[in-house]
């Protein structure tokens, strides 16, 4: 039980998505006199004066450079803001805009209400107005970004942070903020520290210098500081999480936005390559955790996620991004420079959780945290060509090693130290010591022009070395570099006697040679080292056109297509049954929670002497950590983890709880110390089933899923492209196309559920490149069938940042074909493009959706199941209970405040109060609806001083029948 009559220690935080109000400018009603119309501040101090902002005097007189008062500021802000209902009373502004912390210097000191504000001042205040708690370096880079100052020099010290704020400043940032969108509250949680300062990266050169308790990178030669035109083409650099624990496994997404060089935005269909480098061998990899040296840009945007490397120390890290291969003259001005970000490694222990799910009726779902280690890149042939290599064999060189390299020579032109250019024979592996072998087995291996496996490489290399007529024996084969900067090393040549007699065609031929006895052994001498070899066969086989497998059919009778079918169940056979014999007996369906303990640097511990509890769905065990004699496939672990198996299995969003259990073991009592009493908490998500089909409908949907870079932000884990593959055999359509885009569109598959999921769809899919996902859905519509009693949809997933060149185009061709267009987004809201997604949902009849995680993009899935098979209109409310998000209710100064804001495309609230449980007798309160989305009252304590109120409050939404449709229970906050 908790008084009302308290003093609020934590407050709301409103986040309001209005229409955008862009400023009409017209001519002012009065004239101002001292501000003539050809000024450059004109435009925005006549929006000023007409929006009543800011006055004119007696004279008609604007006084640009008079300073501005704390007082004078808190009023402008308050009549401008969307969020602000109360009087323009400066005390009822301060006390409303102290709840959300804005740092006013009159709200504690009523003298500062009178003194001027200083331009830096103004930058933080705008920031906290937001939703940003920033130190003014930052605040000041933040309008630099959002073009709310627009001085080209663009540095730290050229803002004039220290100068006095004048009329003229305060019409100009405020006209500009208004023109980027919606000026609406956002406000902080906590007194302003400069929390968010990460957030913001300060390009270089900002401050002039600085300093730093991190040891500095190891080369800042080519640290970018640019001419002006490269900065202005440079619009930010954010770091998602710059510090990083130093364990080769803490990763980090970093994002820079540029303009061209002339200023003007980049179109979401372009895309640059750009090299990334770390200063400290940090691994840059793509989704799948491949690496990568090269990524491409979507539009203006370029991103790469950086993995921390093992460290012993604390170290500042520099990440570059280098254009590379650029042929347009709109980036030009970055030719040669380097964009930098700063990143920081701390070595730190862990107390690191991960986990598996078994269901066997789930069996087809891969659930949990165990992901594949690290894949490195091969080092590139320096002063190779893109061309004919030789190979020596035998491959590898040492068949008794685990090295998987190889000796390879090409005849080149090698540039010396001095500069001098000789074309000679250079040969890796050979005998100079100065070019050892080089490894293939993280390479991009093919045959002809399909992915196979390192076993199927060996053995045709092999193969064709024996054959070898010259001395040393040695073949060709054909070296490429791949767009994120790896080798490709490519076997080219089908037999002939097979070429002719499957007409030329590639991927027929490699089949059958790749399935001869020369390379696979028969089907019951398979074993799991042949799993991978028969899935990239069987990747070729399941992507030929229909007139390539009647080719495939008149070999020898079609038996080889049911050979690779056979080598396929054998090789699924011997996998399940490797994973059988690894689960646990006794136990059907299970959670399977592993801790294992890291020292500093990212090392395991694997003979700690002790125990550690773990909590999961409301079980405690305590599990010992086991020493090197464990054996993993008897259900022990991996030398110096501790395992607990839970017998439930929890779909959707859980947690685990981990705690070592005293004492600690007195080896690692230094080492281990941070972790002592430290309760470890990790969220678990496994992935949940559909429903059962309430409605059977013959339909043809297409499915356009976007696979450019910027992607990378909003679904790291790629976890559209499975959930698109369960959803794709849950509708079962009667017609499917399947359709992945970027820069380019590109159809997957089309025909039967069973014809395409035999594919290799989204799920092998990697970001890259812009976005053009209009592309992809005329493709799809050029695919529908003229069968009029089939309903018809599209399903895209996208954030929406696209080429609008198509719109209307596409919009026009669904409403002539009758299909309707379902659009969902995933991720963070600002980094959307709704409009162009409610655009097209909106004029086809279908419906837009907003997934803020992966539980979210099921609930959508589900829907749409059931909007497509019932042919019902869908809601884009995913989901009554996440109806709310975020209802608090606060005590600040003698007044409490109710304040809930509820998913937008919950258009079905038309009511909302909140009930006060009382020993006394229950209190109810409606709330008054401040717009679409946020509903809010504020009432004096001496409403309710004689109510002793419990710590539980109800928040109660209503439709417009009187139906409660969501319930929501906080705790107030004081």
């Amino acid at each position: 039980m908790v008084y009302v009559k308290k003093a609020l220690l934590s407050l709301l935080c409103l986040l309001l998505i209005l229409t955008v109000a862009t400023p009409t400018v017209t001519q002012a009603a009065t004239t101002i006199r001292d501000v003539p119309t050809s000024s450059t501040n004109y435009k925005a101090i006549s929006w000023a004066v007409d929006n009543d902002l800011m006055s004119l005097n007696s004279a008609n007189n604007f006084l640009p450079d008079e300073q501005v008062t704390d007082r004078e500021l808190v009023l402008i802000f308050a009549k401008l803001d969307r969020n602000y209902a109360l009087s323009y009373l400066d005390s009822v502004a301060y006390n409303f805009y102290s709840d959300f912390y804005l740092p006013f210097n009159g709200i504690y000191v009523n003298a500062n209400r009178t003194k001027a504000v200083t331009r830096g001042q103004f930058a933080r205040i705008y920031a906290a107005f937001k939703g940003l708690d920033l130190d003014e370096p930052q605040a000041v880079q933040y309008l630099y970004t959002n073009d709310l100052s627009i001085n080209p020099t663009k540095t730290f010290a050229s803002f004039n942070p220290s100068t006095a704020l004048t009329r003229s400043d305060v019409a100009m940032f405020l006209y500009r903020a208004v023109q980027n969108g919606s000026f609406a509250l956002q406000g902080l949680k906590q007194s302003v520290a400069g929390r968010d300062n990460a957030s913001i990266t300060l390009p270089p050169g900002f401050m002039g210098s600085s300093s730093t308790d991190f040891e500095e990178p190891k080369n800042n030669n080519n640290d970018f500081t640019g001419p002006e035109y490269v900065n202005n083409a440079l619009q930010s650099i954010v770091v998602e999480k710059p510090d990083l624990i130093a364990n080769d496994v803490d990763s980090t997404l970093i994002t820079v936005s540029l303009k061209a060089c002339n200023g003007d935005p980049i179109a979401d269909d372009k895309s640059y390559t750009f090299r990334v480098t770390s200063s400290y061998g940090a691994k840059i990899v793509d989704t799948s955790g491949e690496a990568v040296r090269n990524v491409q840009s979507d539009g203006s945007t370029v991103s790469a996620i950086v993995i921390a490397p093992a460290l012993t120390k604390s170290v500042r890290d520099t990440i570059s991004f280098e254009l590379v291969n650029n042929t347009e003259p709109a980036l030009k001005c970055l030719v040669g420079e380097k964009l930098n970000a700063e990143v920081r490694y701390s070595p730190q222990p862990e107390l690191r959780i991960d986990y598996q799910v078994y269901d066997p009726a789930n069996t087809d779902d891969d659930n949990g945290s165990v992901t594949p280690p690290y894949t490195p890149y091969e080092d590139l042939p320096e002063f190779f060509t893109e061309n004919v290599i030789d190979v020596y064999g035998p491959v590898p060189l040492d068949p008794d090693e685990d090295e998987k390299r190889f000796s390879i020579g090409q005849q080149t032109n090698v540039t010396d130290a001095l500069g001098n250019v000789q074309n000679m024979y250079l040969r890796y592996g050979g005998s100079d010591p100065k070019y050892p072998a080089l490894g293939y087995e993280n390479a991009i291996l093919q045959f002809e022009n399909y992915d196979i496996s390192v076993y199927l490489f060996e053995k045709i290399l092999n193969h064709r070395i024996e054959e070898s007529v010259t001395t040393p024996a040695k073949t060709e084969i054909m070296y490429m570099i791949s767009e994120d900067g790896r080798p490709i090393y490519r076997i080219q040549g089908i037999d002939d006697a097979i070429a002719s007699q499957v007409e030329n065609i590639n991927p027929v031929g490699s089949i059958i040679q790749l399935m001869s006895p020369n390379y696979m052994p028969e089907e019951k001498d398979l074993t799991l080292e042949h799993y991978d070899s028969v899935m990239k066969i069987y990747a070729i086989l399941t992507n030929l056109s229909n007139y390539d497998r009647t080719v495939l059919l008149k070999y020898q009778g079609g038996k080889l297509l049911g050979q690779v079918e056979a080598y396929k169940k054998r090789v699924d056979a011997l996998k399940e049954s490797a994973e059988a014999a690894s689960r646990p007996s006794g136990k059907d369906r299970y959670t399977k929670v592993m801790v294992t303990l890291v020292r500093p640097g990212g090392e395991p511990v694997t003979d700690y002497q002790g125990t550690v509890k773990i909590k999961y769905d409301g079980v405690e065990k305590t599990a010992s950590f086991i020493t090197n004699t464990s054996d993993p496939l008897n259900h022990t672990g991996n030398p110096g983890t501790a395992v607990a198996y839970f017998d439930s299995v929890i779909y959707g969003k859980s947690k685990v709880e981990a705690v070592l259990v005293n004492p600690i073991d007195p080896r690692y009592t230094t080492i281990l110390k941070d972790l002592k009493d430290k309760k470890v908490t990790e969220e678990i998500f496994t992935n949940p089933y559909f429903s059962k089909n309430s409605c059977s409908l013959t339909t043809e949907v297409a499915y356009v899923v976007d696979y450019s870079s910027s992607m990378k932000a909003a679904d790291p884990a790629n976890y559209r492209g499975k959930k698109m593959i369960e959803f794709i055999n849950q509708l079962k359509a009667k017609h499917n196309i399947v359709v992945e885009t970027n820069t380019t569109a590109t159809l997957l598959g089309e025909g039967t559920t069973e014809d395409v999921l035999k594919k290799d769809l989204y799920q092998a899919s990697k970001e890259k490149g812009a976005t053009d996902i209009l592309s992809g859905i005329d493709i799809a519509l050029t695919k529908f069938s003229n069968d009029t009693r089939t309903s018809k949809a599209i399903v895209v997933v996208s954030d929406g940042k696209t080429s609008k060149s198509k719109m209307t185009k596409v919009i026009n061709e669904a409403k002539k074909q009758n299909v309707k267009i379902y659009t969902v987004s995933m991720g963070k809201k600002s980094q959307v493009n709704e409009a162009t997604l409610m655009q097209l949902a909106t004029a086809t009849e279908g419906a837009y959706f907003h997934a803020l995680d992966n539980l979210q993009l099921h609930q959508v899935f589900q829907k749409l199941v059931d909007a497509i098979l019932c042919k019902t209109p869908s809601s884009s409310c995913i989901n009554p209970e996440d109806l709310f998000e975020e209802a608090v209710v606060s005590l600040r100064k003698g007044y409490i405040t109710m304040s809930a804001r509820v998913d937008e495309n919950c258009a079905n609230v038309d009511k909302m109060n909140v009930r006060f449980k009382s020993v006394s007798g229950d209190v109810q309160f409606d709330l008054q609806k401040r717009s679409d989305r946020v509903y809010m009252l504020t009432k004096t304590v001496q409403t309710m001083q004689d109510f002793k109120v419990n710590n539980e409050i109800e928040f109660v939404a209503y439709d417009k029948d009187g139906n409660i449709i969501a319930l929501k229970t906080v705790t107030i906050t004081n």
